[in-house]
C-alpha cells in the first residue's frame, strides 16, 4: 500500500529536488475527493476521532502544492483542496461541506480556512447549508484559481506546475512562509516579515541568474542557490 500524503511529504528533505506538489484525481472519474466513510463515524466516541495531519502537513510543507481536482470535491476532500496553495478544477466540479446534514461540522480545517479565504457570508453558507456549489461559483468566490474544460484541465495544470517546478525554488518557499504566517499578523509585522525575506533573497545566486537573464532576454535557468 502506497504511504499517506503526511507519510511521503514528511520523507522529503530540504535538499531533495521537489520543486512542487500536485495533488490529482482520485480512483474513476467521479470525484477529486468526496470526503470520509459515513459509516466509519458509528461508534465513536466523543473526542475519540483526532483530525488528520495531512492538511496540517499539505498547508505547512515548503514546497507550493497544487490540487487537480476533475469531480466531487466535498466533506475532508475540500478540505484537502483547501490545504493546497492553488486550485484547478474542471467545470463540472462541484465543491461543498455536507457534514451539517450529518449534524457534524468540517474537522479537518475546513471551517477556518473558508472563513479566511471568503467573506463571513459565504463561508457560513457553505457550512451551514451544506450544499454543493458549481466550480463557477467557486472560482468566482475565490476558492479555486481555474475552472476550465476538460479539454484544458491538463493543459492549464501542466503550465501551473512548469512554473512552479521552473521557478525560483528559494524564492517561492519564502514566498509561502511569509504569505502563510503574515495572514494572521498585523500589516507591520507581516511587512516586516516581508522585507526581510526579500533581503535575504536579494544574497542569492538566482537573483543573480534572474536579473542576468532579463538583462539577455532568456530563460532563466534557478537552482536554488
Amino acid at each position: 500500500m502506497d504511504p499517506p500524503i503526511a507519510q511521503r511529504l514528511g520523507d522529503v528533505d530540504a535538499g531533495d529536488a521537489v520543486g512542487a506538489v500536485e495533488v490529482g484525481e482520485g480512483a474513476g472519474d467521479r470525484a477529486f475527493c468526496a470526503g470520509a466513510d459515513i459509516t466509519g463515524f458509528a461508534g465513536i466516541s466523543p473526542h475519540e476521532k483526532e483530525v488528520t495531519p495531512v492538511h496540517k502537513t499539505l498547508s505547512e510543507f515548503p514546497r507550493p502544492t497544487l490540487a487537480k481536482i476533475d469531480g466531487y470535491c466535498l466533506g475532508g476532500g475540500f478540505e484537502l483542496a483547501l490545504a493546497c496553495d492553488l486550485r484547478i478544477a474542471t467545470a463540472e466540479s462541484a465543491f461543498g461541506f455536507p457534514e451539517i446534514n450529518l449534524g457534524l461540522l468540517p474537522g479537518g480545517g475546513g471551517t477556518q480556512r473558508a472563513i479566511r479565504m471568503l467573506s463571513d457570508a459565504r463561508a457560513k453558507e457553505l457550512v451551514f447549508r451544506g450544499e454543493h456549489i458549481s466550480a463557477e461559483r467557486a472560482e468566482e468566490w475565490g476558492l479555486i484559481n481555474r475552472a476550465v474544460g476538460d479539454e484544458e484541465f491538463s493543459d492549464v495544470c501542466e503550465e501551473f506546475v512548469s512554473d512552479l517546478v521552473c521557478g525560483p525554488p528559494i524564492a517561492l518557499r519564502k514566498a509561502k512562509k511569509v504569505m502563510n504566517q503574515g495572514r494572521d499578523q498585523d500589516m507591520d509585522a507581516g511587512l516586516e516579515m516581508e522585507s526581510q525575506a526579500f533581503g535575504l533573497l536579494l544574497g542569492t545566486e538566482d537573483v543573480a541568474e534572474g536579473t542576468a537573464a532579463f538583462s539577455e532576454d532568456r530563460e532563466p535557468e534557478f537552482r536554488g542557490e
